[in-house]
């Protein structure tokens, strides 16, 4: 009896171990568990650590075992952020009905061994990095019902294998690399429920076999990244259908009617397409529709009127088409809509006040259109709102002065509006609020309770009240919040008031606000002296426009990290603080134009690679520029402003070569046309990349005007109003993408350089007010295409004026002043100096009295009243050098002609007398 017992057990092993008689060799479970815990190479959450021979592996993490047989039939490890790859011994788990992986890191390919796990129902491989192509043994999985390979790298055609897996019910093939066509096959499943195959490479329209999946409850087709996606018709056969997206995939003409067939459907996403005509009505007759989304199309006409009224609306997301009209009133009307999204339309009328009452209401998203009228009294106390843009609108009444102290209201915009009144106190007591934006209203007052101790709890990140009417010091807003110790990583990093009519001194209680990355006080009314502390901070710093007096502290710290600082248009005086050479890692903009500053060129700051805007103008800096030489690092530079001081000598630009920035490539050079010009990178911002506008104010085309993005825009070099000498340099020619030159008012000699036939994106020219001489370069008006002004006015320049492209089209005024220039648009006409062979030849009659003046009548008469002195030589000399100097004086031009007239006229008779003496 043993010894039979013996042998059975001897049998049973033998089937179960040797290869040959029990078809293959078969890991135990526990040993196939150990092989796939051995091919993971990262586990940050040691989720795996229980995975050891000392406890039975039925209790291991994410494994499910039959309660009787002990077998495993189920292993998710999803969601773990596991790296590494997907062992093939899992193929020894003959038992396994469900395996999930999702959520991993896990690399390399699929294996083709899965294929012998005859059991399994789901496999979910989503989410991680499996690449290469689909193994077409996976078509072996008969019993396979959910198929989710969403979310990795997967190459090749779509593949065929899943269409023979009759049993799907579930099949995502979405976000992936699979390329060709969706097949007529794939419409042959029974049971299918679920289809994606979204965001691939697809091309081709879908096939009308999709209408056979009569199961179907939801179907993603969208994301094509290359050709037209096609939507049969036969799709309105899926009377099923409660979801359907086909957003992203070059659909073009009107909305087709077969989708109201669709009685089913609760979300219709057909966003970032190129449909075109008006929102049907039958879309807001679907009885069952919760969530909408048509975003980036071409939409036009109004919206329904009847969109929301089914009750169940939740998400309805229209922006970025051409809708006009009114909001429907009822889009809350089932009290159930989250997020309302209609920006960028052309949309009018008041926002619907049932809003107001729409507890349910998330995000309210309508920016940029034409709404007007008052902002719905108790829309920003609804207790779920997080989320409010209503910027660029035409919204007017006064602040709601609604509030509860449970909000969740975390961003407020309303800026771009004529909303007046109050800056109420609530405000300042929302405890998520992060972003409140108020700014371009004609907001007047601030609320007498601001300074209330509850406004020490906000969370404020940024606070824009710029372009209002607000009035008072700075001193009555609640500045005390700026430095709570109790929120110190939600700290204020934006503070704007700048465009008020705030007075008196800056508070230094902002001082204390040790995280504040932008402060801008510019335009106002503040008086007395910048605080020292301020020169201290980070980041941003303008107060340009105002009335400050003093000198500019002396304290940049030693670990300066201002990227900005702008002071124009004040009356700051004494010498530029040489401690701003501490800010050499970080500054990209000094601005200290229109103030009393009294120094030298400011040679420490020429190490400075950072910076990328100096403007002096308007100072008295004095003296030369011999400090800047081969070793300037100013190779991000786009402007420099050095104009109405007191420099002299020569400007060392011959050794600018490190200034790349004016100088660009051929590539930048070829793509310049109209206004844009260098992309330079933007400075750096904090987590809600707060894109402060630096404003600079230059003096271009004959205007002082103040400029936004200037760092996008603008290459300028502008030396005006000093008195620099010599000739203009060659080199400048290497600025191949200045914008604008500006050397006006200076004592620049010899002739206009050819070298400024490079600045082939040039749009302003000035050289007025110098000592130029010679012509102006036929080439300069031949390659400048882009120059829309010019003024060459006030030099020593003869010769004609080009005639072709833009030089045609200047006026009198870019020319005057120059005796010597003739032809359009000046009042002369050009004589030349050589009358060719057929000129007749001199005589007394031949001469144009037309030029002479009643002046010059009166002096010849006056030579007549004397004539008898004339016979004397020398009072002749005289008399005739003194006609000379009053006809200069009176007409410079006329002079000039009848000079070139003489002088051809003596030529010719050269010419002829030379051939009559050859004759002979």
């Amino acid at each position: 009896m043993k010894v039979q017992s013996l042998l059975s057990l001897l049998l049973l092993c033998l089937l179960y171990f040797h290869p040959t008689l029990s078809g293959g060799y078969i890991l135990p479970e526990y040993r196939a568990l150990l092989s796939v815990k051995s091919s993971i190479t990262h586990d940050p959450f040691s989720a795996l650590s229980t995975w050891n021979a000392s406890t039975s592996h039925c209790n291991w993490k994410g494994i499910t075992c039959h309660p009787s047989s002990r077998r495993v039939i189920a292993l998710d490890l999803s969601n773990l952020l596991l790296s590494g790859t997907l062992s093939s011994d899992l193929s020894n788990l003959r038992f396994l009905s469900e395996l999930s992986v999702a959520g991993n890191d896990l690399s390399g390919a699929i294996p083709a061994e899965l294929s012998s796990l005859s059991a399994l129902r789901v496999l979910d491989l989503s989410y991680n990095r499996f690449n290469g192509t689909f193994p077409s043994q996976l078509s072996l999985l008969k019993n396979l019902q959910v198929l989710d390979l969403s979310g990795n790298y997967m190459i090749g055609d779509l593949p065929l294998a899943v269409t023979q897996m009759p049993n799907l019910r579930h099949l995502n093939l979405g976000e992936n690399s699979f390329s060709g066509r969706i097949t007529s096959q794939f419409g042959q499943w029974k049971f299918l429920e679920y289809l994606d195959v979204s965001y691939n490479d697809l091309e081709g329209p879908i096939p009308q076999e999709i209408g056979n999946l009569t199961n179907l409850r939801e179907l993603y087709i969208g994301g094509y990244t290359s050709m037209y996606c096609g939507i049969p018709s036969e799709i309105g056969n899926l009377s099923e259908l409660v979801s359907f997206r086909a957003n992203s995939c070059n659909l073009s003409g009107e909305i087709p009617a077969w989708f109201a067939e669709l009685k089913n459907l609760r979300l219709l996403q057909l966003s970032d397409n190129k449909l075109h005509g008006a929102i049907p009505e039958f879309i807001a007759d679907m009885p069952e529709l919760e969530k909408l989304y048509l975003w980036e199309n071409n939409f036009s006409g109004i919206i329904p009127q009847r969109l929301g009224r089914n009750g169940k609306l939740q998400v309805l997301i229209l922006s970025s088409n051409n809708l006009t009209g009114t909001l429907p009133p009822d889009m809350c009307f089932g009290n159930q809509l989250e997020i309302l999204s209609t920006r960028e339309n052309l949309l009018v009328g008041p926002i619907p006040d049932a809003l107001g009452r729409c507890e349910s209401l998330s995000r309210i998203v309508m920016e940029h259109n034409f709404l007007n009228g008052s902002i719905p009294r108790d829309l920003f106390g609804l207790p779920n709102l997080t989320y409010v843009m209503l910027q660029n609108n035409r919204l007017t009444g006064k602040f709601p002065i609604f509030s509860r102290n449970d909000s969740k209201l975390g961003i407020l915009d309303i800026s771009d509006n004529k909303v007046h009144g109050e800056v109420p106190s609530w405000i300042w007591r929302l405890p998520y609020l992060v972003i409140l934006n108020l700014s371009h209203n004609c907001l007047e007052t601030l609320d007498e309770n601001l300074n209330s101790p509850n406004t020490s709890q906000s969370s404020l990140k940024m606070i824009d009240l710029q372009s209002n009417q607000l009035q008072g010091q700075l001193s009555t807003l609640p500045l005390h919040f700026l430095y709570t110790s109790q929120m110190a990583l939600l700290e204020l990093t934006f503070f704007s008031v700048s465009r008020n009519k705030f007075d008196g001194a800056i508070p230094t209680s902002l001082c204390n606000a040790t995280t504040l990355n932008v402060l801008d006080l510019s335009h106002n009314h503040l008086t007395g002296m910048i605080p020292q502390c301020l020169i201290e901070m980070s980041g941003v710093l303008s107060v340009m426009g105002n009335n400050l007096t003093g000198v500019i502290p002396d304290s940049f710290p030693f670990n300066c990290n201002l990227e900005i600082l702008v002071l124009n248009g004040n009356q700051l005086e004494g010498e530029l603080p040489k401690s701003l050479d501490r800010c050499n890692a970080t500054l990209g903009v000094l601005d200290i134009g229109n103030n009393l500053i009294q120094d030298t060129f400011p040679c420490y700051l020429k190490n400075i690679d950072t910076l990328r805007v100096l403007i002096l103008r308007s100072n008295q800096f004095h003296g030369s520029i011999n400090c800047l030489d081969a070793n300037t690092t100013w190779s991000k530079l786009q402007i420099l402003d050095l104009a109405s001081n007191h420099f002299v000598g020569k400007f060392p630009i011959c050794y600018f070569s490190s200034w790349k920035a004016m100088m660009g490539t051929e590539k930048e050079m070829e793509s310049k046309g109209g206004s844009d010009h260098i992309v330079a990178d933007s400075f750096s911002q904090d987590s809600f990349s707060l894109a402060y506008q630096i404003r600079v104010n230059l003096t271009l085309k004959g205007q002082d005007l103040e400029f936004e993005k200037i760092l996008t825009i603008i290459t300028s070099l502008d030396l005006s109003c000093n008195s620099f000498d010599g000739d203009i340099p060659k080199e400048i020619g290497e600025f191949k993408v200045l914008y604008a030159l500006n050397l006006s008012h200076n004592a620049f000699t010899g002739q206009i350089p050819q070298a400024l036939v490079n600045l082939r994106a040039l749009e302003s020219l000035d050289l007025s007010s110098n000592k130029l001489i010679g012509e102006i370069p036929l080439q300069l008006a031949d390659c400048l295409t882009f120059l829309s002004t010019l003024n060459l006015s006030f030099n020593q320049l003869v010769g004609k004026i080009p005639q072709i492209r833009q030089f045609a089209t200047f006026s009198e005024s870019s020319f005057e002043g120059n005796i010597g220039l003739c032809d359009f648009p000046m009042k002369e006409k050009c004589i030349h100096e050589e009358l060719g062979p057929s000129a007749p030849p001199y005589s007394v009659n031949s001469i144009d009295w037309d030029f002479l003046s009643v002046e010059l009548g009166f002096v010849f008469g006056l030579g007549i009243f004397i004539g008898p002195l004339i016979f004397w030589t020398r009072w002749r000399k005289r008399y005739y050098k003194h006609v000379d100097d009053i006809v200069f004086k009176m007409f410079p031009r006329t002079y000039i002609r009848i000079e070139n007239y003489r002088s051809g006229v003596h030529k010719n008779e050269g010419r002829q007398a030379r051939k009559n003496q050859g004759g002979r």
